[in-house]
């Protein structure tokens, strides 16, 4: 499965071992690379950034994916 992080505006790069972004620079928590967490909810210690698509088809592959899981 893709990590929701790669559709985020904040994204930086995948960097092996680990994902980062503006909201985690030393690396993103596997909670949220995992979909576990919805990061459009605040996370600790995020810095008060949010996930936000990066574009149109960002957001709606989400609101598929979200309401695919909903209906799990």
């Amino acid at each position: 499965m893709t990590p929701i992080c790669t559709l985020c505006k904040h994204f930086r790069e995948v960097s092996f071992p680990q994902a980062t972004c503006d909201a985690y620079p030393d690396g993103i928590p596997p909670a949220i690379l995992s979909w576990e967490h919805d990061h459009r909810v605040p996370f600790p210690n995020d810095q008060g950034i949010l996930f936000e698509p990066r574009d149109d088809e960002a957001a709606q592959f989400v609101k598929r994916y979200l309401i695919t899981m909903d209906s799990s």
